[in-house]
């Protein structure tokens, strides 16, 4: 009974953070749709005539490059900066899976293997988050200087291209790597607007997603594409103030929120882990049961009302 209340309470954890995930990613696919019909709407243009029925000049250079195959987690692992490939989730899975046999044969329970397991790849999904929460904090901050030296190379009298070749080498990582795989894609033939955003679509900035659908209009239509790019970056430096003011305000709450949701399960596996006799009245005496039980709704309970805090700040 108690294990099954374990791998239960494992189980909703793990519910809870996936559909927090989907939820997430739902309402960015569709902000990306939005952009994307923007871009093709301002990206349709008056029809050039041409000479014995051929394709306008470069008009082939738009069309989408064949892409190498990828795993399903390599824009993941890149967006949070971390190598994509098969290295990393073999060794997660492979120490994972060490750790958990460590505990069942400590403790002498095969249910001990999932809640074990549950418990690491919530420890891993939280490691995660905040990476990729670390290196859009550090693109958001790059941004702006990227962005005034395109500012300052256009208004030398640089194209739009050229200056945002030249302004890419003086950026460092991560910016720096998302720019070269931009001019990388442009060298095989795309537009420039269109290799940022493939490039960009790992990391899923909507800053990102805008500056291309500016450039893309740059340079179809054409106009004062600097006061475009200097208001944005007054703007991302205006917004970037504001979060940090406002996470400075709250981070407390926030990481007392986390630890204090983390403590007791993480405490409870510690102890069983280390003084399997010391927790055995818990595992097999009616009284332990009813405790464990009470604990485990008490944790969802607490879990809960901390996560709808968190959330309201």
């Amino acid at each position: 009974m108690v294990t099954v209340l374990l791998l239960c309470s494992a189980m909703l954890v793990l519910v809870a953070v996936a559909m927090e995930l989907w939820l997430l990613a739902d309402r960015r696919a569709r902000q990306r749709a939005s952009l994307l019909h923007a871009e093709q709407r301002l990206a349709v243009g008056p029809a050039v005539p041409t000479l014995a029925g051929l394709p306008p000049r470069g008009a082939t250079a738009s069309a989408p490059l064949p892409q190498a195959p990828s795993l399903p987690w390599d824009d993941l692992l890149q967006r949070a900066g971390l190598r994509p490939g098969w290295r990393l989730p073999v060794l997660w899975l492979a120490g994972g899976l060490l750790l958990a046999a460590m505990a069942a044969s400590r403790i002498g329970t095969a249910w001990l293997w999932p809640i074990t397991l549950g418990l690491l790849a919530l420890l891993l999904g939280v490691w995660i988050s905040r990476r990729i929460l670390g290196v859009k904090r550090r693109l958001l901050r790059q941004l702006p200087d990227f962005l005034d030296n395109l500012v300052r190379l256009t208004a030398l009298g640089n194209s739009l291209q050229m200056a945002f070749q030249t302004a890419s080498q003086q950026v460092p990582a991560p910016l720096r790597a998302l720019l070269d795989d931009t001019l990388s894609a442009t060298r095989s033939g795309l537009d420039l607007d269109r290799a940022l955003s493939q490039a960009a679509r790992p990391y899923r900035l909507e800053v990102l997603e805008v500056l291309a659908v500016v450039l893309g209009v740059s340079l179809r239509i054409g106009g004062r594409s600097d006061q475009i790019l200097q208001r944005m970056s007054d703007f991302m430096r205006d917004l970037e103030q504001a979060q940090q003011e406002l996470m400075a305000t709250t981070s407390e709450t926030r990481m007392s929120a986390w630890v204090l949701g983390l403590l007791p399960p993480l405490c409870g596996l510690l102890m069983a882990i280390a003084s399997p006799d010391f927790f055995q009245p818990v595992l097999h005496a009616p009284l332990g049961h009813r405790i464990l039980g009470g604990a485990l709704v008490l944790e969802l309970i607490g879990g809960f009302l901390l996560y709808r805090l968190a959330r309201s700040l």
